[in-house]
């Protein structure tokens, strides 16, 4: 049973303090808070692995390149920490835009090719540039043996992957499956901004993904993607930016279905919130 409330870090002191307390192998669960029992099964999987467990709530502005999505990004810190509480996390660092910046509000720029450069770094300019700024104040603040991901953002996920391995960390990149609803629909933050109309029109984006896995290799990749548009997204409203068949780790596109493993990814928009998705297949 748990116990004890999560100790509660607001500064770079308290987080090195604590930090410092710490003789076990620590586990990290970066948030942008409004969380959800996706963000629940990366506490999970981090106790499973750890001796301690820390999770942070951060709304990163430097990742967003609408300031608009920034603004309406919801904030629940209340219930955050009450939901931390019921788990198995072992203390929240929940700082400042000034106590990670430092006045400095500003991303460092890199370029991974196509895995910054497709897909989500297309669609959202300087999107992997603030990711990865964040990440590393994170781990240079935390100082983790092993930091957790989801897979929703499975492209997010390789990019930190690949970022921590070429600059040879010594954290432990571990990626966790994507939860979903009993109906199908990934777990997301930006789900509370959906009404439950627009809820039911966004299972068409799993129901599209779940049923190119079930078609691999039957009909052309072209047109099992044309016909899950035709009969899933548009349908349901969903204004689509893409939905592809790619590489699982450079994210380059097939165009023909690949006889290894792959990854399917989409991002469209239903009503005026942006949801993203992805399902491996083998």
């Amino acid at each position: 049973m748990i116990s004890e409330t999560p100790k509660i870090l607001r500064t770079r002191n308290e987080l090195h303090l604590w930090r410092n307390q710490q003789r076990g192998s620590v586990g990290f669960v970066p948030t942008m808070g409004a969380l959800h029992n996706g963000h629940i099964s990366l506490i999970h999987e981090a106790k499973a692995k750890c001796d301690v467990v820390l999770a942070s709530i951060f709304v990163n502005p430097t990742q967003f390149n609408d300031k608009k999505d920034l603004e309406k990004y919801p904030r629940t810190e209340a219930q955050d920490i009450a939901l931390l509480s019921n788990s198995a996390c072992d203390a929240i660092f929940i700082p400042s835009v000034e106590e990670i910046y430092q006045n400095n509000i500003a991303s460092l720029d890199f370029n991974f090719g196509s895995l910054t450069q497709l897909w989500e770094g297309k669609f959202r300019p300087g999107h992997f540039n603030g990711v990865i700024t964040v990440v590393s104040k994170l781990f240079e603040l935390t100082q983790p043996k092993v930091a957790f991901f989801g897979k929703k953002d499975y492209q997010q996920f390789l990019v930190i992957s690949h970022w921590t391995k070429i600059n040879q960390l010594p954290i432990e990149i571990v990626g966790c499956e994507t939860i979903r609803t009993h109906e199908g629909l990934a777990m997301s933050s930006r789900n509370s901004r959906l009404s439950e109309v627009e809820k039911t029109a966004a299972l068409a984006i799993s129901k599209s993904l779940y049923f190119l896995r079930e078609r691999k290799g039957i009909e052309s990749l072209q047109e099992t993607l044309d016909f899950v548009k035709n009969q899933f997204i548009e349908p349901a409203g969903v204004q689509l930016e893409y939905l592809c068949c790619a590489h699982n780790q450079s994210l380059e596109p097939y165009e023909e279905w690949p006889t290894e493993a792959c990854v399917l990814l989409v991002a469209g928009w239903i009503g005026g919130v942006r949801l993203i998705d992805e399902l491996e297949v083998n």
